[in-house]
């Protein structure tokens, strides 16, 4: 990967210099950097585009894009490429008068209070090795420096690669570790995490990892995880549900009772055979898999579950209806039966033959003798499908020996209905 100094005279093509800005700009996304022109005067927060006009930068606070060095020594542009490994060469470094600060895109890490602990302990372990391999100024902070050159200034100077490299934190570590570079503490090793998790009050969105990170920590150790989980609760702003914070118990316990887990260090006591049996049982009173119902039921397939859904949609909407009749509103219906509106108004909406005690029921009356004769016409004052159709029932005494239906009579019906002895409701 070959390192170049980007073009500084007017009179050079500015490829380079316009290649890296892109990148610098496409890995920082952010709209807008406090900029400044000299070390001392005070910053302005100014639109991205104009990186290149200002020669100080603020990275910004509430994500880490880069790890940053400063090295104050005579020579530091030749000692950094020397001495950190090729494989992980810096992504820029800017001459200063001093000597130059070097960089390294990486991915991004979240600093805001909601962000994670842990990716934030490691990027920062990360820059102190950086730091340290190059021994960089212990009084900048390699992820949230106040203010450093900024590498895209037209006139810096920067030696960058064409194409800056983008690296992982644990690309770093184990390059610096490849070459004997790497002084932190282990944050993390075999899965187990070494540095014990910050004991501060957790805020809102730092509770259940917070309470995590505490109570596995105590377990990977052979302690009581679930006294510290309960006790990590008690230091949240506002404390989580029990049933919360027994999940989280719950789930550092699956992993630790694992046989494939080994407790990560040597010292680490093994989990006792009682405790072992007793987790063994809560498992066992969860149910088995593949039971013979559980097989029954994979053998009916799809087909029946939707035949059992539409057939439970079907006497959902005849007892809309029913309600409906009675004079109750669609709104009143939902409440009922704990549907949506829009649901009611489908059920609603639905046509659903009458049997034949309904047609009889509204036509003759519930006693079956009908009263009233010559034409007539009657709109069922129920909201049923032959109002809905906007039709009339219209009869002759003399030509069909049906009268017409009785208001008494299909008020009576609506009062009792039938549906046959298969209807069901919910």
């Amino acid at each position: 990967m070959p390192t170049v100094a980007l073009s500084t005279s007017f009179g050079v093509p500015k490829t380079r210099t316009t290649g890296f800005r892109d990148a610098f700009l496409d890995h920082f996304a952010v709209r807008w950097l406090v900029m400044a022109d000299a070390k001392t005067s005070p910053g302005a927060s100014q639109p991205i585009y104009r990186l290149g006009d200002y020669q100080f930068f603020t990275p910004p606070k509430n994500v880490g894009y880069a790890v940053i060095v400063d090295v104050d020594r005579p020579e530091a542009v030749l000692e950094i490429f020397e001495r950190i490994p090729v494989q992980i060469a810096p992504s820029w470094v800017v001459p200063t008068k001093r000597g130059a600060q070097a960089g390294w895109f990486i991915d991004p890490v979240n600093l805001s209070a909601t962000g994670r602990d842990h990716p934030i302990r490691y990027a920062r372990a990360v820059g102190t090795a950086l730091r340290a391999a190059v021994d960089g100024d212990p009084l900048v902070d390699p992820l949230s420096p106040a203010r450093v050159r900024n590498p895209a200034y037209e006139h810096a100077g920067t030696f960058a690669a064409t194409t800056p490299p983008v690296y992982r934190l644990r690309q770093l570590e184990r390059a610096l570790k490849g070459a004997d570079l790497w002084t932190a503490a282990p944050v993390v090793q075999h899965g187990t995490p070494r540095v014990p998790p910050v004991a501060d009050r957790l805020e809102i969105g730092q509770r259940n990892q917070g309470i995590f990170d505490a109570a596995r920590f105590v377990a990977y150790a052979g302690g009581d995880y679930m006294a510290e989980a309960w006790a990590a609760n008690q230091r949240c702003v506002e404390p989580l549900g029990a049933r919360e914070v027994q999940t989280i118990i719950n789930s550092i316990t699956r992993f630790i009772t694992t046989t494939t887990y080994t407790g990560g260090t040597t010292n680490s006591p093994a989990m006792s055979d009682t405790m072992r049996q007793a987790l063994a049982e809560m498992g066992r009173k969860g149910g088995k898999r593949n039971t013979p119902a559980q097989q029954a039921a994979r053998a009916k397939g799809p087909k029946a579950a939707t035949k059992a859904r539409k057939h439970r949609a079907y006497q959902q909407a005849r007892q809309a209806q029913h309600f409906r009749r009675q004079g109750h509103s669609s709104s009143q219906i939902a409440e009922k039966l704990g549907k949506a509106v829009s649901t009611i108004s489908r059920y609603l909406r639905r046509w659903i033959p009458l049997t034949q005690a309904e047609m009889l029921a509204c036509i003759t009356g519930a006693s079956g003798e009908g009263s009233g004769a010559g034409w007539s016409s009657y709109s069922p004052p129920c909201g049923s499908s032959w109002a809905k159709e906007g039709r009339t029932v219209q009869s002759e005494a003399s030509s069909s020996g049906l009268h017409l239906a009785l208001r008494s009579g299909c008020e009576e019906f609506c009062a009792k209905p039938s549906f046959g002895k298969d209807s069901e409701f919910f």
